[in-house]
């Protein structure tokens, strides 16, 4: 479903863009709520930081694991 460019990982097809566009939309929406809940820009900016990096880290975990390796 992914195909590894240097440290970054491209969807190849449907699922792969599938998986891309719920990451993004679930960052989106994350980013939205803690905006409407935090009192501060640094809660924002810390909060937003770490559930970025779980996101990415969760994104990373699935294209590793169902990367496409040529034969």
């Amino acid at each position: 479903m992914f195909k590894r460019k240097g440290v970054f990982f491209i969807p190849i097809n449907l699922g792969g863009w599938l998986v891309f566009a719920a990451a993004v939309c679930y960052a989106v929406y994350n980013g939205w709520e803690l905006n409407n809940t935090t009192h501060s820009v640094s809660d924002f900016l810390m909060n937003l930081v770490f559930s970025l990096l779980i996101i990415c880290g969760i994104y990373s975990l699935i294209a590793f694991l169902t990367l496409i390796k040529k034969p």
